[in-house]
């Protein structure tokens, strides 16, 4: 079961090639035996260690997952012109960070709520980056057709790794992270999200900044 309810793509597997072997039944006992014999020496191990392991895990003092959300990441990609940006070039804005893809429909889906993000709350300090999981020639065509007004990254298949690196190892889209003014992840969303939910991530970020009135009909 995905980790949300919200619509997903799931990864792509090309060119997996799968072999299966036919296995004895005295040769599957013997597998057994040899699986089963670490996992005993496992558990005493573990049972004789489990006080002193559960206190370190609460102890105040040993904090890791604290220092993992402050960790600023950066990296470097062309947009549609093949012009390198730094994610650090938008440092001084809260960047919505959204991995998708054309063949993704859910990405598809939630593109003109992040158009409308943008339009919104671009002059209160927001930034929508998009990365694209695609190539060069569909991302074109799809970004004038729908009319994005945010910058497009062109990740290609390598940025299922750049996605690794924001906390999605699933190799499923779309994905989207929330980076406050000093590069830190402050929230990330597996799935397609809708202006709402966008709304509710990047609200505790903008300090009292307002969202930019509508343009005059």
């Amino acid at each position: 079961r995905p980790r949300n309810s919200l619509p997903m793509c799931g990864p792509r597997w090309r060119g997996l090639n799968t072999r299966l072997y036919s296995v004895t039944r005295p040769e599957r006992s013997l597998i057994r035996m040899k699986k089963i014999l670490p996992l005993v020496l496992l558990a005493l191990v573990a049972t004789a260690a489990g006080l002193w392991a559960a206190q370190s895990l609460l102890s105040p003092a040993a904090a890791p997952a604290a220092v993992a959300q402050t960790k600023v990441l950066d990296f470097s990609l062309p947009d549609m012109k093949g012009k390198m940006h730094k994610l650090s070039d938008w440092r001084n804005k809260v960047v919505v960070l959204n991995f998708w893809a054309t063949w993704c429909p859910p990405c598809r889906q939630e593109i003109p709520d992040f158009i409308q993000l943008q339009n919104t709350y671009g002059k209160a300090g927001i930034q929508v980056i998009g990365v694209a999981v695609d190539n060069l020639e569909d991302v074109k065509q799809f970004y004038y057709e729908t009319g994005m007004n945010y910058p497009v990254l062109i990740g290609g298949q390598d940025a299922f790794n750049l996605m690794a690196e924001f906390g999605e190892t699933t190799g499923s889209l779309p994905y989207s992270v929330i980076l406050n003014t000093d590069g830190q992840i402050v929230a990330h969303r597996l799935g397609a999200l809708d202006l709402p939910r966008m709304e509710a991530l990047i609200k505790p970020h903008l300090g009292n900044l307002q969202p930019a009135a509508p343009p005059p009909s």
